[in-house]
């Protein structure tokens, strides 16, 4: 496929396409599979969050494994520092900031709560 652009329509999609960090190849499908450049800018950020996202998720479950791993060692030997219920509601509530986080860029606000 051959596109012909003058030299300030190139300029202007390399911009876009270096903005988003992409090639002006994946910006230009990325532009036509999701309607449009604005869609494809939008994808781009929503694919940052929720990648930002899945990290903070990723950081509960270690938290919450982490508390799993004390209150089984608690329990077993009677030795060392227990769980207590702050650490629990530390975790309920990052947990529930991961959830909330997700809701709002899916438009699903209150839905897991």
């Amino acid at each position: 496929m051959v596109l012909k652009l003058t030299a300030e329509e190139d300029a202007m999609l390399r911009s876009l396409a270096d903005a988003q960090g992409v090639s002006v190849q994946a910006f230009l499908m990325r532009a036509v599979l999701t309607g449009g450049p604005d869609a494809a800018a939008r994808y781009e950020r929503l694919r940052e969050e929720l990648a930002s996202t899945r990290m903070l998720l990723a950081n509960v479950a270690n938290n919450v494994n982490q508390l799993a791993y004390q209150a089984n060692a608690f329990a077993r030997s009677g030795n060392g520092e227990p769980v207590d219920e702050a650490h629990v509601r530390a975790v309920g509530e990052g947990v529930l900031e991961v959830v909330r986080t997700i809701d709002g860029l899916t438009g699903k606000a209150g839905a897991a709560l």
